[in-house]
């Protein structure tokens, strides 16, 4: 169930204060009962090495770059635990897998049991003024098995706008009963509806590291629909759509990992895991 984690007052009272996050190191999670999931995809490794975000626009100002393990550390990026169902919840834990030698790793945990419509943990960033035009970037990988959401809403993260009720713009990993694919959906009151690729559809494979990048532009009036969201995985366009209308408000004031599985109802029969492995976010 997401929601804005600066909107909460009270709640924000629980969030970890992470101070050497000693802690929040966790076991790593293994997906569905298996020993371990692939190493990283080879693509993902020459995108980084090449240009560590390469469809970033030119000009943006970096406002966070960095491993999770040092942003959480740094506290840039706090955390706070949401359902913790039978052992589920967020971490930092080590995975020999990644190019972040010796860095730990944001893991979430979905437990058996865990309820549809919910998150583990929330990780989130504010930035200092609220952001009209941005770019998220992020290494992520899904666990192998992974156990799909019977709506095939599966996300990853969002990009929450200044007023508290007007919805959000999020991330997800759709599966249509074949494939998953990197989907957007805006949750707005005058735009609400799922974004699928219309440029490339990449199927996203299960227990490998993938470079995602996700581009926003806030529309110029409450009525202009030319809000954008284009899309990345490993490298390649997804998706790209010029006709968002965003609320009539200053923009975007917190950026989530708040991996949300669902779409309400139902409950996971087995573990599932999510990983993060380094995040960087910039404005024009």
């Amino acid at each position: 169930m997401e929601c804005q984690v600066t909107q909460l007052g009270h709640v924000l009272l629980v969030v970890l204060p992470l101070i050497g996050c000693h802690s929040l190191t966790v076991p790593m999670c293994i997906s569905g009962g298996r020993t371990a999931d692939s190493t990283a995809a080879p693509v993902v490794e020459r995108a980084v090495n090449a240009r560590p975000w390469p469809n970033e626009p030119a000009g943006f100002t970096v406002l966070s770059d960095g491993t999770m393990e040092d942003a959480l550390v740094g506290k840039t990026w706090r955390i706070l635990q949401r359902r913790t169902t039978n052992g589920s919840g967020a971490g930092l834990t080590r995975d020999t897998t990644t190019g972040a030698k010796g860095s730990r790793l944001l893991q979430f945990t979905y437990a058996a049991g865990f309820p549809g419509g919910y998150e583990p943990a929330v990780v989130f960033y504010n930035p200092p003024t609220p952001v009209r035009e941005t770019y998220f970037g992020f290494r992520w990988k899904p666990g192998n098995p992974w156990e799909p959401h019977p709506s095939g809403v599966n996300k990853i993260a969002f990009m929450f706008p200044a007023t508290s009720s007007a919805g959000t713009l999020y991330l997800m990993m759709f599966f249509d009963g074949t494939n998953y694919t990197i989907q957007v959906e805006p949750t707005f009151e005058k735009d609400t509806r799922r974004l699928a690729p219309n440029v490339t559809a990449t199927p996203v494979a299960l227990g490998a590291w993938h470079l995602v990048e996700w581009y926003a532009r806030y529309s110029t009036t409450s009525t202009s629909r030319d809000g954008v969201t284009s899309w990345w995985l490993d490298g390649v366009l997804q998706g790209e759509y010029p006709d968002l209308q965003m609320p009539a408000d200053a923009g975007f004031i917190e950026y989530q990992f708040a991996p949300t599985w669902g779409g309400m109802e139902g409950s996971k029969a087995w573990t599932g895991c999510y990983w993060y492995e380094r995040a960087h976010i910039s404005r024009r």
